[in-house]
């Protein structure tokens, strides 16, 4: 669900910086408990082109959740 509000403005990716994952907020699931994440953990993308950035790194994953990687 795309979020208006701080920390969100409206951007489509989320980035979990206590977990190394990105989520894709357009295709969230209760299982990757956006709502649980600390604001000050969480970094927006508007595209997954900037977000992917961070997924070059061998730590840092995609949300298997909301991210098609069941």
């Amino acid at each position: 669900m795309i979020r208006k509000q701080y920390p969100f403005f409206y951007k489509r990716y989320a980035y979990d910086l206590s977990k190394n994952v990105l989520h894709d907020l357009k295709n969230e699931k209760d299982e990757c408990k956006i709502n649980e994440m600390d604001e000050e953990d969480i970094e927006m993308y508007s595209s997954l082109n900037e977000g992917s950035l961070m997924l070059d790194h061998p730590v840092h994953t995609k949300c298997p959740h909301c991210m098609g990687e069941e």
